[in-house]
């Protein structure tokens, strides 16, 4: 893992002119994605996380300080305050604990497609395991709101057009890498 620190903001579109004069640059984003299948039954479902109870509110958080970056490829550290954020006022429905990975998934399922914020462990895991137990028998295509760099999967990228555009500024032999996604429970 190569660890750099960079200045990044994500600016609305009625500031875009604001930030060059500083040394921002504006850097694009790119969605990943898989079509994922599997003849396995869920054997361990996921247990929803409650954000009105205090034990796992504080579950979160106690299991956040101790996480790993979520991806080896791009990630922020140190941002349990903004996590816990986005699990009390965006993703309050959608958080739950994997036993059986020792893992808090982050998602949201519909019809043809999950939607995977966030996978919050103390230790790699093998994804194909987490995602059988959130899918199932079945197939779905999988949206990850992060860079992921699971090996043996080949993923689809797109680049993101929308709401918010990421600045960065960089110094010295630092650079902000290429075809990434900023994880999306870390964004301020």
């Amino acid at each position: 893992m190569n660890i750099r620190t960079i200045l990044y903001l994500f600016a609305n579109d009625s500031v875009l002119d604001f930030y060059p004069k500083f040394g921002f640059e504006i850097v694009d984003e790119y969605q990943f994605s898989i079509n994922f299948s599997s003849n396995q039954k869920s054997k361990n479902k996921p247990r929803k996380l409650n954000i009105t109870n205090v034990d796992d509110i504080n579950f979160i958080f106690e299991f956040a300080k101790e996480r790993i970056p979520v991806s080896d490829r791009f990630s922020t550290g140190n941002s349990q305050g903004i996590l816990m954020y986005y699990c009390l006022n965006v993703f309050c429905n959608d958080i739950y604990y994997l036993g059986s990975e020792d893992v808090i998934i982050i998602f949201k399922e519909e019809e043809n497609q999950i939607d995977i914020f966030d996978i919050i462990s103390k230790q790699k895991k093998d994804i194909n395991n987490i995602l059988i137990e959130i899918l199932g028998e079945g197939s779905k295509k999988i949206v990850f709101h992060y860079t992921p760099d699971y090996k043996g999967l080949i993923f689809e990228s797109n680049l993101i057009k929308g709401d918010g555009t990421l600045f960065v500024k960089t110094s010295g032999n630092n650079y902000f890498p290429k075809y990434v996604k900023h994880p999306i429970t870390s964004e301020a």
